[in-house]
């Protein structure tokens, strides 16, 4: 069975017309590619912050119950500390 010139052209055609209306556009498939990849990054940062926010709420509940976690929060970030304690300072030699 052979095929005339003329259906092929208009296979051809078809599938021209069919690719220039699904690739580009707000609803084409490289639009929905992009929309795919924006999803997974989401999706992937929304992990990140469920973590960071687990970890702040662990860090939240120990500060209003811990005392002795308390007490080393101050002493780290205030550089304070306690009656008794002994400071030792180093110096840089100079070159």
């Amino acid at each position: 069975m052979r095929t005339t010139r003329p259906v092929v052209y208009a296979l051809i055609l078809i599938t021209i017309l069919l690719l220039v209306f699904t690739l580009p556009g707000e609803k084409g498939l490289i639009r929905s590619y992009q929309l795919y990849q924006e999803l997974n990054d989401l999706q992937s940062q929304n992990a990140t912050l469920k973590k960071r926010n687990q970890v702040l709420a662990q860090e939240a509940s120990m500060l209003k119950d811990n005392l002795a976690y308390i007490e080393h929060v101050i002493i780290q970030e205030m550089n304070l500390v306690k009656p008794g304690d002994i400071i030792v300072v180093f110096k840089k030699e100079k070159k």
